[in-house]
């Protein structure tokens, strides 16, 4: 689980990243090209450049040729002006691989900040890259957490921020990766990556479950609501292809499953998120984790029951849509989810 030392960058500016896709678009191909397309750089730099164009997911290398193209993302970047490019730029930088680990060591430490050297330290025991290099790659990181205003210095130390304007959620696309870790130690990202690993293999109907799930605009509407809530409260929504959502808030941790429901499928969408939420807590080892259904409407008078059951016998907490634009829940539920008023 240690990131290799290729997908951390050495490309100190961050617009100068940026100008590598204009470049590719207008024809620049090789290291050399590059270089001289962003600004008569020697061909060493051009190549950091180029990685780090990479690592945000804007162009994409041809090995058997050595060119780069642009990837879709890169596309829509070069079409966009102004402050959507801006946010096309911090959404690419959030979901780089890197980032997307160094939000929770961050949100950790919301209160306090972090230190050069405790920032430098995590960069090391995570990533391969060399002791000699952690400083400078460190310094690299920060600068760019810093121009998307994910981060803020302030009298020497690091504080996250919420997430950048035209982020709505940080979407993790290996489903291995903690969400939601507590030490930061690496032994925790392996031993988390090797319950997944082996609970994947038995789940293919979910896996299609879910993406039929996901495919429904209720659900979409659900996952926006939370998400909203979420970032309002100063949280970071993330999910993954499986879990809906999941958020560290004041400390606490939880994790969302929304289902979309009519009076026909309450019950067994219910049952299911139930089943899902205690699978994921499982998987991503985080057994104090909240666990919270999120359903379309209010659960029917004759399914009042339910509610009992999810929330006294399975301690487990239970939402719904009032009308799109707001959440509710039993009046007992309060002060774990008054977040979502």
């Amino acid at each position: 689980m240690l990131i290799p030392t290729n997908d951390v960058p050495q490309a100190d500016d961050l617009d100068l990243v940026a100008r590598v896709a204009e470049a590719v678009a207008q024809g620049a191909r090789t290291d050399g090209d590059i270089a001289t397309a962003i600004g008569d750089y020697a061909r060493r730099q051009g190549r950091y450049y180029r990685r780090a164009a990479e690592i945000v997911g804007f162009i994409r290398n041809e090995p058997r040729h050595n060119r780069s193209i642009l990837t879709q993302s890169g596309q829509q970047f070069i079409r966009s002006t102004g402050d959507r490019r801006n946010e096309l730029l911090a959404h690419a930088v959030v979901h780089s691989r890197l980032t997307q680990r160094i939000i929770p060591f961050l949100e950790s430490h919301k209160t306090e900040g972090v230190s050069r050297e405790q920032f430098q330290q995590f960069i090391g025991s995570v990533t391969a890259t060399t002791p000699g290099m952690v400083m400078r790659r460190s310094s690299t990181i920060m600068g760019w957490l810093t121009r998307i205003d994910l981060v803020q210095e302030s009298e020497g130390r690091w504080f996250l921020r919420n997430l950048p304007g035209g982020v709505e959620f940080v979407d993790y696309a290996a489903p291995d990766e903690p969400l939601l870790p507590r030490t930061y130690d690496l032994d925790e990202y392996k031993s988390v990556s090797k319950r997944v690993k082996q609970e994947i293999r038995n789940m293919t109907v979910l896996i299609n479950e879910v993406a039929r799930e996901r495919a429904s605009e209720s659900h979409r509407m659900l996952t926006d609501l939370v998400a909203k809530r979420i970032r309002a409260a100063g949280g970071i929504p993330r999910r993954n292809r499986f879990i809906d959502l999941a958020a560290r808030l004041s400390n606490e941790d939880y994790l969302f499953e929304m289902k979309s429901t009519t009076r026909q499928n309450v019950h067994s969408q219910v049952r299911g998120a139930i089943s899902q939420l205690y699978e994921y807590r499982y998987m991503h080892n985080i057994p104090t984790a909240r666990l919270v259904v999120v359903i379309e409407h209010p659960p029917p008078r004759d399914f009042r029951w339910m509610v009992d059951y999810v929330v006294n016998d399975r301690k487990l907490l239970l939402a719904w849509d009032g009308d799109r634009r707001t959440l509710q829940y039993p009046e007992a539920l309060r002060p774990h989810l008054s977040f979502m008023d």
